[in-house]
């Protein structure tokens, strides 16, 4: 999720706003991915396969459980290719914050472009897959907009995910962690209301660092009975 899409030629501050924005998303796509090959079930790390049962033992996950499978099913049955999964995550990084950037200086507008020309970039590599996927034109053409379609519903489980947590924090159901904390006070940053409060600028490497890690942090949220955290899985 480095190199390969342009993110790490951005400013510091940039590649933490994207983060801060899409870090569940990421989460969720991965989460989407790795269970296509268990039917009705989430692999949330190796040792840790729950089906919907088993998610019902946090208040208010089943919903959020059922749509996470019916993602999957859905990759399952568009037989989803590793290259293509690769290209919706990266348009999902850079793409999900790239219209709330906190500044317009001209830096800022620079990068924006800059974001721009990569997820077009991303896009023509899309077309580029299915043109040599054996595909009629027409079957071409309703394949990338099926697959991007998909990342509308991405966004709609996160918003539902980051809902269920806040509730989750209010009503004080279970502890969450200080990173997991963090992330949703950064997410909060960027609601309407505070999209004017700007970042400060020596906080920079530290948030940069809790949302990076926060991108294999999401099953421990929900697995808070046991002491020993399974190992996650990067995604």
């Amino acid at each position: 999720m480095g190199d390969g899409n342009g993110f790490v030629d951005l400013t510091l501050h940039d590649q933490v706003h994207l983060l801060e924005c899409a870090w569940l998303e990421i989460l969720m796509i991965g989460l989407v991915w790795r269970s296509v090959e268990h039917p009705g079930k989430l692999l949330f790390a190796p040792n840790l396969l729950l089906d919907r049962n088993q998610g019902k033992c946090v208040e208010g996950m089943v919903e959020i459980f059922d749509m996470l499978l019916a993602t999957s099913s859905r990759f399952r049955m568009m037989n989803v290719q590793g290259e293509e999964f690769v290209c919706l995550k990266s348009i999902i990084l850079l793409n999900s914050g790239v219209y709330t950037f906190l500044s317009s200086t001209l830096k800022s507008l620079e990068e924006k472009e800059h974001i721009h020309r990569v997820l077009d970039k991303i896009t023509d590599t899309l077309i580029h897959l299915m043109a040599k996927s054996g595909l009629s034109q027409q079957q071409q053409h309703r394949r990338l907009a099926q697959l991007l379609l998909i990342l509308s519903h991405i966004r709609h489980m996160s918003n539902k995910g980051m809902e269920h947590l806040y509730n989750m924090k209010c009503k004080n159901v279970v502890p969450l962690y200080d990173l997991l904390l963090e992330m949703l006070d950064a997410h909060r940053l960027h609601a309407p209301a505070a999209r004017n409060t700007p970042h400060n600028e020596d906080e920079l490497p530290n948030q940069l660092t809790v949302a990076s890690a926060s991108m294999h942090s999401l099953p421990p949220c929900y697995v808070n009975k046991q002491e020993d955290e399974p190992e996650q899985e990067a995604i």
